[in-house]
C-alpha cells in the first residue's frame, strides 16, 4: 500500500514538474543553470571584498580559479597580510583551508562565517548552487523569475534561498533563510557590466536584518576566461600552486 502512495506522489510531482516548465518556457533547473553558465565560466577572477561596520572597515583581495561552474574552485588571497597562504579549495561540495604553518589543509563548513563578515566560505567560493539545491519557481513576474532553492544536505551555506532571476538569466536579489524559516541575509546584485562579451552584474552587497549596520561587498574585478584541467583541483595544490603553470 506504501509503495503505491509514493508511486502515486512521485507521478503527481512529474506532472507538476512540467506543467511548471511548460507554464514559464523553462524549468528551475534550466534557469538556475543558465545562470551559472552566465556568472561563473571556467576561469581566473580577480575580486575583492569589503566588510563595513560601524566603526570598522576589512578589505580582502584574492583571485579565483575555476571550472565546472564554480563546482571546483581555488582562491588564493593577495590580502590582508593576515590571510596570506590561507587559501581555499572547493571540491565539489567539500570545502578546505589550507594552515601555511602547518602546512595542513582543514575541511571547513561551508556555511561557516569568513573572518565575520557578511559572507559565508561557500559564498567567497561563489558555491555552485544546481549541485547544492533543489530547485522550484515560485511566481513569474514578467521580467523576471523567483526560484525557491532548498539546500540538498545540511551543511550548505543557507537551509533555503529566495532568488530573483533576470529573463536574461542575471541574478537581481537573493533572500537567505534558516530551517526555521528566518531570513538571515539578502544579497543585491548590481554594477552590471560587460566582461568578455557578457552583460552581468559584478557587486554583491550583503546585509542581514540580524545587524543592519554591517555591510558585506564581494566584487569581480577582473575575469579571464580560461580552462585549467582537473588535476590542480585537489588539496595537494593548495601548496603546491599548479595553477601558476597555467
Amino acid at each position: 500500500m506504501k509503495n503505491k502512495i509514493f508511486k502515486t506522489i512521485s507521478i503527481n510531482l512529474c506532472i507538476l514538474s512540467v506543467s511548471f516548465a511548460f507554464l514559464y518556457g523553462q524549468s528551475a533547473e534550466e534557469i538556475i543553470k543558465k545562470m551559472e553558465e552566465k556568472m561563473f565560466p571556467s576561469s581566473r577572477s580577480e575580486m575583492t571584498l569589503r566588510f563595513e561596520t560601524k566603526t570598522s572597515q576589512e578589505d580582502y583581495v584574492f583571485t579565483s580559479f575555476a571550472r565546472d561552474t564554480n563546482q571546483k574552485i581555488i582562491v588564493r588571497f593577495k590580502s590582508p597580510a593576515a590571510m596570506l597562504g590561507s587559501d581555499l579549495l572547493m571540491l565539489d561540495r567539500n570545502v578546505w583551508l589550507y594552515d601555511p604553518k602547518s602546512g595542513r589543509e582543514m575541511k571547513i563548513p561551508s556555511n561557516q562565517s569568513f573572518g565575520g563578515t557578511g559572507f559565508s566560505y561557500g559564498d567567497i567560493l561563489r558555491l555552485n548552487y544546481s549541485d547544492n539545491y533543489t530547485a522550484s519557481i515560485k511566481e513569474d513576474l514578467g521580467d523576471s523569475w523567483i526560484v525557491d532553492l532548498v539546500a540538498k544536505q545540511k551543511d550548505a551555506p543557507y537551509h533555503a534561498i529566495s532568488l530573483e532571476i533576470a529573463k536574461d538569466f542575471t541574478p537581481v536579489l537573493g533572500r537567505c533563510f534558516t530551517r526555521s524559516g528566518d531570513l538571515i541575509k539578502e544579497m543585491e546584485y548590481s554594477n552590471s557590466k560587460l566582461i568578455n562579451g557578457v552583460l552581468k552584474p559584478l557587486t554583491v552587497r550583503v546585509t542581514s536584518p540580524l545587524d543592519p549596520s554591517e555591510v558585506s561587498t564581494l566584487t569581480l574585478v577582473k575575469e579571464e576566461k580560461k580552462e585549467y584541467p582537473l588535476s590542480i583541483f585537489n588539496k595537494r595544490n593548495l601548496s603546491l600552486k599548479m595553477e601558476e603553470n597555467y
